[in-house]
């Protein structure tokens, strides 16, 4: 009879432990996607307020958000700048909120430099031109902490801002940052392009003249 009850007090307690383990883990579940969903929250709730920022200050922003097909990428705002670079283009930047950068946002933007003054910087031989030109634009670029990452004939610029107590002052510094960057990197890849002379031709080297005469003088 002891042995009998003592049995069924095991199983039933076996049973009872295996329903709070089931009930544990549920809750367990429940309380990840609560906290996801909450993360997710939080960062619509900026996204949309720095977007709002944005648009009051006379930015053409873009929600890209639901366009989006990078993987990682929750949410997006393709932004126009106020004022065209000097070289007359208006490369868009980013906004973006990633999966796998909680407390975090990112914006950047990528740059493909001028063919042409490429393709003629090497025809004049300048490739440590080129090379001198890339540290040149690092040593002005890194200053304002923004990162640059070399993909030629590609530049891409970002910055990594934290969403913790973000101001509106440091918001728009990093945007300007991030926007002179741009400028800078065209100023430079201009200054370089008139810098450098084009090689002379074989007829200037020799300084030939058309007058017959005194050529003939010359060859004597």
């Amino acid at each position: 009879m002891s042995t009998s009850a003592e049995d069924n007090l095991n199983s039933n307690g076996d049973v009872n432990l295996v329903a709070t383990a089931s009930n544990s883990s549920a809750g367990n579940t429940k309380n990840v996607d609560i906290a996801s969903k909450s993360i997710l929250e939080v960062k619509r709730s900026k996204f949309n307020e720095l977007v709002d920022w944005l648009k009051k200050w006379g930015f053409n922003v873009i929600d890209k958000s639901k366009d989006n097909k990078i993987l990682g990428i929750e949410f997006q705002a393709e932004i126009q700048p106020q004022v065209p670079y000097s070289s007359g283009l208006s490369t868009p930047f980013y906004l973006e909120f990633q999966d796998d950068l909680e407390d975090g946002l990112i914006i950047r933007t990528t740059f493909e430099l001028d063919k042409n003054i490429e393709i003629y910087l090497d025809s004049q031989n300048r490739a440590r031109e080129i090379e001198l030109t890339h540290i040149e634009i690092g040593q002005l670029v890194l200053p304002l902490r923004i990162s640059i990452i070399r993909e030629h004939p590609f530049i891409k610029l970002y910055k990594v801002i934290f969403i913790t107590n973000l101001d509106k002052q440091f918001f728009l510094d990093s945007i300007t940052d991030l926007m002179n960057s741009m400028s800078i990197i065209i100023g430079k890849w201009d200054e370089r392009y008139y810098q450098i002379r084009p090689a002379q031709t074989k007829i200037n080297k020799e300084n030939k003249t058309k007058d017959l005469e005194l050529e003939q003088i010359l060859k004597k």
